[in-house]
């Protein structure tokens, strides 16, 4: 629906103000409105995912390295933490991270049961009873529990 709106703003535009031509505004709605659909189709294909619950069945931490190019001879380290989750279904899905990107493995604990909002791509731990930190679902960022809206996206905390 908004895809509408500069294909059909951007020529009407064209036509009132002297100073953009007609052709150049078509072309502008165009390309703006082509862009937007591009990036709709992608939420829609994210969201159109199934959202599936789970339990935090292991978590473990391990030390890696990987050769940054073929011609640099010396190997970077990191560390890789990696969270399985047992669904509803019996399928394992995994969360990976690395080096201090580490959020859902520090915030996630074995036996803790999640929902996975495939919108957003976040994780929502059922019982945040004894936690301090709350992780916006929306934006991902770490909000103090006692908070009702984010700080950065002002949007519901999941509670």
């Amino acid at each position: 629906m908004l895809t509408l709106v500069p294909l059909i703003g951007f020529p009407v535009a064209g036509l009132l103000v002297e100073n953009l031509p007609f052709t150049e505004a078509v072309v502008i709605g165009v390309g703006i409105a082509l862009v937007m659909f591009i990036v709709n189709l992608f939420a829609l294909r994210r969201a159109s995912r199934p959202m599936w619950e789970g339990v935090v069945e292991d978590k473990t931490r391990k030390e890696r390295s990987e050769r940054r190019s073929s011609e640099d001879s010396n190997d970077s380290t990191y560390i890789e933490y990696t969270t399985v989750i047992r669904t509803q279904d019996g399928k394992k899905k995994t969360i990976v991270e690395k080096d201090s990107g580490n959020h859902m493995y520090d915030y996630l604990s074995v036996g803790d049961r999640v929902r996975y909002h495939p919108a957003f791509g976040t994780y929502e731990k059922y019982d945040k009873s004894k936690d301090r930190i709350i992780y916006c679902n929306v934006c991902s960022m770490m909000n103090p529990i006692k908070n009702d809206r984010c700080k950065r996206c002002d949007n519901l905390l999941f509670k």
